[in-house]
């Protein structure tokens, strides 16, 4: 049974989870995550009256969640979900609740066979994850097997997170959790996000990944007894043998098995039976050479075989809210001159379709560039959206990170693309997540052309989180007569957009508070919260809104 002390101390390590990592990992980091970081205390206390007051706030104040797009290749896209604020918190809080209970379930860390998102909580920082169980590490784990096997295969499961069922989630939950009400309000929820169809985990946030790992748990175990060596992080499993036939049956054994337990199955086009030599020789990874065999080749200093592979190994992970932030950053500077980052970037722009993992890293690496070096990262990036179009958003949140350093020249050249781009509709920016990280560099820039294009998006892109996101702007930049005249279609707004015009209400001095005090009898729990975070940020003379 999980205690109200031991609901509130999840809840606590939710807030602060979702205070440091957003609430996905695809869609931009919302402006309501700042209410919450100044006012921990006050939004565990929402979340634990959620938790108390469940199925009545369900039905009288449900989720609003924003669906979109979200691109993973040329021509690929999945279906995301920005989740409704203070559902979502409720949501991880109660995943959390039973974590402990679901990790123990699992097969053991000390086993070397999953790899993905073994629950280990810092509960200082609000890390929920053993950092050292990682992509990196199960491909590692991958290239060391390969030792003692002749073939291995790699599959992954195709639309897993889509596709999961809920009744085999809920079974697990059940047979791990004991007695506790926590997995039927997971239940209740997921229901709620799916639209009441028995299938389907919001992709991108911590709550679904420990989720997905309890249901595909039962795979790993049916693998074990099946006497089938193999690694798993998240959907990607890599099965060995000793012989071409053996490497068959384990993939036909995992296909009965996925599609009779789970209902689903591999990726046709991603599933593939090869030899050990060529897994190692296609990774993208390598293990390191030891003294031997370094002195051999006189790669002594050399850990992998091209830069290329370094970077892809070399860790960009920063902590600002480390103790020793500012030297870690310096340090991550100075090793990062070891790279080319220009040139490998001009490497990658010269292709036609570039190596996404690879690009990302190029990409986030730019951030700690220096000068015109930066300046002409920035502006090669931007010239280039069509090439880097799987992995754009990434160049965004770089571009908004980096605008203050960059000199003026290539600020103007840079929002002037962007303006460009939406200009000709190009496809680079009408997915509505690309959007939003774009208005979060052109909200540095404010300028009559900045200022009409953003009137024109809200009036032809109805998108809950692209027209929130301009109604923020709007405020940022005072323009107070369109706020004024929006205001007037409140009650025609979705959630998102109403939350971000109580903020912007501020901006509108006497009308704006005679307006909230109208409305304020109007307002849920979580419209009350953030409204109340917004007046003390404005009573403390912090009145602008950054997206």
């Amino acid at each position: 049974m999980v205690t109200k002390d031991e609901f509130r101390a999840a809840a606590n390590l939710a807030v602060l989870n979702l205070i440091k990592h957003g609430d996905t990992d695809i869609f931009p980091l919302t402006f309501e995550g700042h209410a919450i970081f100044d006012n921990t205390e006050k939004f565990v206390d929402l979340i634990c009256e959620y938790d108390a007051n469940f199925d009545e706030y369900l039905a009288q104040y449900p989720p609003s969640n924003t669906n979109a797009l979200i691109p993973v290749s040329y021509y690929g896209f999945r279906w995301g979900t920005q989740m409704d604020p203070i559902w979502n918190a409720h949501f991880l809080s109660c995943v959390i609740a039973l974590a402990e209970k679901l990790e123990a379930a699992r097969v053991k860390t000390d086993a070397k066979i999953v790899f993905s998102y073994r629950f280990q909580p810092q509960k200082d920082c609000g890390d929920l994850f053993d950092r050292s169980l990682s992509w990196h590490a199960f491909m590692m784990r991958s290239l060391e097997k390969c030792d003692s096997y002749e073939f291995v295969t790699t599959c992954d499961i195709s639309e897993f997170y889509p596709r999961l069922n809920h009744h085999r989630l809920e079974n697990a939950l059940l047979q791990v959790a004991g007695d506790t009400p926590y997995p039927k309000r997971i239940m209740a929820f997921l229901s709620n996000f799916s639209n009441t169809r028995s299938f389907g985990l919001p992709i991108g946030g911590p709550a679904a990944r420990i989720l997905s790992e309890i249901t595909i748990n039962q795979i790993d175990w049916l693998l074990q007894s099946k006497r089938i060596d193999f690694v798993r992080f998240a959907d990607d499993f890599h099965l060995f043998a000793k012989s071409r036939e053996e490497a068959y049956r384990n993939t036909i054994i995992i296909s009965e098995k996925l599609f009779e337990n789970q209902g689903l199955s591999l990726q046709k086009s991603k599933t593939r039976i090869m030899t050990t030599s060529e897994f190692k020789a296609t990774s993208p990874v390598q293990l390191p050479l030891d003294d031997a065999k370094a002195e051999e080749k006189g790669e002594r200093d050399v850990v992998l075989p091209d830069r290329s592979r370094r970077l892809l190994s070399f860790s960009l992970r920063f902590d600002p809210y480390s103790p020793t932030a500012e030297e870690d950053y310096e340090r991550l500077k100075e090793e990062v001159r070891n790279f080319d980052i220009l040139g490998l970037l001009k490497e990658e722009l010269a292709k036609s379709r570039v190596h996404i993992a690879l690009s990302r890293k190029i990409v986030s690496a730019i951030h700690y560039l220096d000068g015109q070096t930066k300046d002409d990262a920035v502006l090669s990036v931007v010239d280039n959206s069509d090439v880097l179009y799987p992995i754009f958003s990434s160049a965004l949140i770089m571009m908004d990170k980096v605008f203050n350093d960059l000199g003026d020249a290539a600020k103007d050249r840079l929002v002037e693309k962007l303006i460009e781009l939406i200009r000709s509709d190009s496809h680079v920016l009408r997915v509505d997540v690309h959007l939003c990280f774009a208005l979060r560099v052109i909200q540095h820039s404010n300028t009559e052309k900045t200022q009409q294009l953003l009137k024109e998006i809200y009036d032809t892109r109805r998108s809950d989180i692209v027209c929130r996101d301009i109604i923020l702007v709007m405020a940022l930049w005072r323009d107070w007569y369109w706020l004024s005249d929006l205001r007037n279609k409140y009650r025609q707004l979705s959630d998102p957009e109403k939350r971000a015009l109580l903020v912007a209400s501020y901006t509108l001095k006497d009308e704006g508070r005679h307006w909230r005090d109208h409305i304020k009898k109007e307002l849920n729990p979580f419209e009350k919260f953030v409204l109340a975070w917004a007046g003390e940020r404005v009573g403390h003379g912090k009145s602008e809104f950054y997206l």
